[in-house]
């Protein structure tokens, strides 16, 4: 086989196809190009020869090294040059991310694209957690950065060629952690994943994995996980064919291994290892994907696994896949490395262990520091392994003690957790704070052949349609736009077959505006803010799409919600789940009444709302986190351990719930294997007082969150919300107001908040940076309304473009304040971002009302 990389295989499949989202003129590919972090196999594998078996920073084979590319992320090489994400302007009120590309030979920087980094928990020293994709094809790099912004970039010039927001369009989450998902390229396709709090049916949390078309940033096919991952996390996707299907294997985080056609998104199969999430990377050989994690099993309290899965399964493969499993080997972060018949991997503490790949069973191990999260690369008989804390060592593998140890050094250039890779004879190797560039100075690169992959069967043998996808899947449109949709074909292997003929196709919609027959849609025009299902049918054959149809922010189309529908609008992504509609006036009745009844009230209306189911059950069966909750919730935990002591604390609430129409009826059903069960059933009561929204309490990780209700293109507006802290009890001798949650409004990617506990009023863009905040002391008590205004300007000031911030807070009931009560300029500024909401209800209620969004 002519010797080229994996994505060069995978870019000559569909060469032959004229058109759809699979026909376009490749590039040819650089055999010694690094375009994936984890290589061109996508296993930490090079076939090149002549790399060096000893270095030194000061000196020896070092060819160059360099400040400005050091980082966590791990860089890639494509066409005679280098990419990588790094810190912008680290430490200083203009901190940002950026993708940098330099001379691969030279170090030297060709040109950076800069991004912010906004409405965020990341810290600035995880800015560059994931790595950035090479598009052999196209020459085009992909990043994510950790705020959530998916960007194309032209190789050549560093232009941006397209961008989406993924927390604002999609919901993606960004937590303190920084973990952030790593991109992939197949065919036409940029495929990324994350934990996703959407809209519609997507409004629970979810590991999610999106499709968009690499040309446009068009989203193509959308795959969800189990909900309510325990998670985020970072595994990144490898490629591979298997039984002649290909396959997009990747962990995530509900802790399970998945295998996806990457073409459909359809599940091949699953493989369940922990609750929590998996972090590693799968690597695939042949059949068998191997894969680790550092956290409880399932099937018992042991920590930690390597395991080898069968992907030649389907379906859920956790009994009927498993090839074995070394539990306690804690091989959560870094990916394995297979060599012949051995598995080398590194665990959380840094110890290098070798594995026989078909038994499990341990060769040998090193120790190279106390912090594994690099992952080994080999090439030239070599392998290229550096501890979490600067320790650099270059390996052999041995037939009897598994490892031999070639050289080791002591970086002093900072913590280290980008992977080596190999590119034209170099070996890159990158610190936080530095890179180096090692290799020998006159030697010509040169490179064994890649080994043939599996090919996929004959798309020939089966001209079947199977899935049809609608395409764009998911679309935010103003009222005015049109949005032409069509439909592509794929047999049962998820291969692409043809573009459906528009006359084969029978489009219906679901919601306002009308689609024609050829399937272009055309909104309703007007202020409607509403969802649309775009379903279409060939033959047999069904498929479906989403619209959020949302308006501009104009004199003619203001907005205002005041939640009197009792409904949360579903065109919000991130807040539905979060947030339920009820009725104030009948909660603050019942608060002075029964105040158990009023939290009954809250946490019963959750559940119908957010299951959502008729009846909500409650019992001590195993496992009973979610009785524990609601006892917790209610502040009985104590108080109630048998079903007596239950009829005893609730039933007169319960009653009163039911007088008001609640619930209908509520049984205590326990028996001797469940010793408390209580089943409630809905009532019929609407909203029929003053209809708020109200940010629950009984979401542990969705109690500090943020939502966004429209354009990511969105400017000049005045974002206004009447708010409320609920009061909580905070015990006889603690201030009250130390259980006070935060309460705040998003404009154009920064927040204006009410601080609880701190007593303070606060605008920023990036959350934990302390140099993009600004604060001011306010009072403000929980039990009384207070109504939040807040503007964004962009101005020039100075020769810079800056974001003038503007925000006010006074008692709803008294006159609109003519000052300003906070005032702070941020730059580089946020031109543009959608308006939104964004609390911390971790101890108390917030309560949200007559939300207004309208132009300046």
């Amino acid at each position: 086989m002519p010797m080229q990389s994996w994505f060069a295989c995978l870019f000559g499949l569909f060469l032959a196809i004229p058109l759809g989202l699979f026909g376009q003129e490749k590039k040819a590919a650089d055999p010694l190009d690094w375009p994936y972090w984890r290589g061109p196999e996508m296993n930490g594998i090079s076939r090149e020869k002549d790399l060096p078996d000893s270095w030194s920073p000061e000196g020896e084979n070092l060819l160059w090294s360099k400040a400005e590319l050091g980082t966590r992320s791990t860089p890639i090489v494509m066409n005679g040059k280098l990419y990588t994400l790094v810190r912008h302007n680290p430490g200083t009120t203009k901190e940002a991310e950026k993708v940098v590309c330099a001379d691969a030979a030279t170090g030297e920087i060709k040109w950076e694209n800069v991004f912010n980094v906004f409405l965020t928990d990341v810290p600035d020293t995880r800015v560059g957690w994931s790595s950035v994709v090479g598009d052999p094809a196209t020459g085009n790099v992909i990043a994510l950065g950790v705020c959530g912004y998916f960007v194309c970039i032209d190789g050549e010039t560093g232009k941006t060629l397209w961008s989406r927001s993924l927390s604002e369009e999609y919901g993606m989450l960004s937590t303190y952690g920084g973990r952030t998902n790593f991109p992939i390229i197949y065919e036409n396709l940029a495929i990324i994943s994350g934990v996703v709090i959407g809209w519609g049916e997507m409004a629970r949390p979810a590991h999610r994995i999106i499709a968009f078309d690499k040309r446009n940033g068009q989203a193509v096919w959308f795959q969800s996980t189990r909900p309510a991952p325990e998670d985020t996390t970072y595994s990144s996707p490898a490629l591979t064919v298997i039984n002649g299907q290909a396959q997009l294997i990747l962990g995530c985080g509900d802790g399970s291994v998945y295998g996806l056609q990457p073409r459909t998104g359809k599940i091949i199969w699953s493989y369940d290892a922990s609750l929590r999430g998996i972090n590693t990377a799968p690597t695939v050989v042949g059949n068998t994907v191997l894969c680790g994690h550092s956290e409880e099993n399932l099937d018992d309290t042991a920590m930690g696994a390597l395991f080898a899965i069968d992907a030649s399964k389907t379906g859920n493969i956790t009994k009927t896949g498993e090839i074995w499993r070394n539990k306690e080997q804690f091989v959560g972060k870094t990916a394995p490395l297979v060599l012949n018949d051995r598995i080398y991997s590194i665990d959380d503490g840094g110890v290098f262990f070798v594995n026989d790949l078909k038994t499990g069973e341990q060769i040998g191990k090193a120790k190279i520091g106390t912090i594994g999260r690099a992952s080994p690369v080999y090439g030239d008989g070599k392998i290229y392994v550096v501890d979490g804390n600067g320790r650099a060592f270059i390996f052999a593998p041995d037939e009897k003690k598994g490892l031999k140890k070639l050289h080791q050094l002591r970086l002093e250039q900072g913590d280290v957790n980008a992977s080596p890779i190999i590119s034209h004879g170099r070996v890159y190797i990158t610190c936080e704070t530095m890179m180096y560039c090692i290799g020998k100075a006159d030697v010509k690169p040169s490179a064994d052949p890649i080994p043939k992959i599996e090919p996929e069967a004959s798309v020939q043998k089966d001209q079947t349609p199977a899935t049809a996808l609608v395409v764009p899947v998911e679309s935010l449109l103003k009222p005015t736009n049109k949005q032409q949709y069509s439909v592509y074909l794929y047999n049962a292997n998820g291969q692409y077959l043809k573009k459906a003929d528009p006359k084969d196709v029978k489009y219906s919609i679901q919601g306002p505006g009308a689609i024609d027959a050829a399937g272009l849609y055309a909104g309703p025009g007007g202020a409607t803010n509403a969802p649309v299902i775009v379903n279409a049918e060939v033959g047999e054959l069904k498929g479906q799409a989403r619209i959020r149809v949302i308006p501009e922010i104009t004199a003619e189309t203001p907005w205002l919600f005041t939640f009197d529908d009792g409904l949360v609008p579903i065109t919000g992504v991130g807040i539905r789940y979060r947030h339920i509609a009820v009725d104030y006036d009948f909660f603050k009745a019942l608060k002075e009444k029964d105040p158990l009844a009023a939290k009954l009230y809250i946490y019963l209306s959750t559940q119908f709302t957010n299951v959502p189911a008729p009846k909500a059950t409650y019992d001590d069966s195993t496992p009973a986190q979610a009785f524990t909750a609601f006892k917790r919730y209610l502040g009985l935990i104590e108080a109630i351990t048998n079903q007596d002591q239950g009829k005893e604390k609730l039933d007169a609430s319960l009653k009163l719930l039911q007088d008001e129409g609640v619930i209908s009826e509520w049984a205590w059903t326990g028996n001797d294997q469940i010793p408390i069960q209580l089943v409630v059933t809905k009532g019929p009561r609407k909203v029929t007082g003053n209809g708020v929204m109200c940010k629950i309490t009984t979401i542990p990780k969705g109690t500090r969150s943020q939502g966004w209700m429209g354009h990511p293109g969105s400017k000049n507006y005045v974002v206004q919300a009447d708010v409320l802290a609920n009061q909580v009890e905070a015990g006889a001798d603690a201030d009250p107001k130390a259980k006070m949650p935060d309460i705040g409004v998003t404009n154009q990617r920064y927040r204006f908040e009410m601080m609880g506990a701190a007593q303070k009023l606060k605008v920023y863009s990036w959350v934990p940076h302390d140099q993009k905040v600004h604060e001011v002391d306010f009072q403000w008590e929980p039990e009384v309304w207070y109504t939040m205004k807040f503007i964004v300007n962009n101005e020039d000031r100075d020769g810079e473009r800056v974001s003038v911030c503007r925000g006010k807070a006074w008692k709803r009931d008294e006159p609109e304040p003519a000052e300003w009560s906070i005032e702070w300029a941020d730059s580089p500024c946020n031109e543009t971002g959608s308006p939104g909401l964004v609390g911390n209800a971790k101890d108390a209620e917030i309560f949200i009302d007559n939300v207004r969004v309208v132009p300046q």
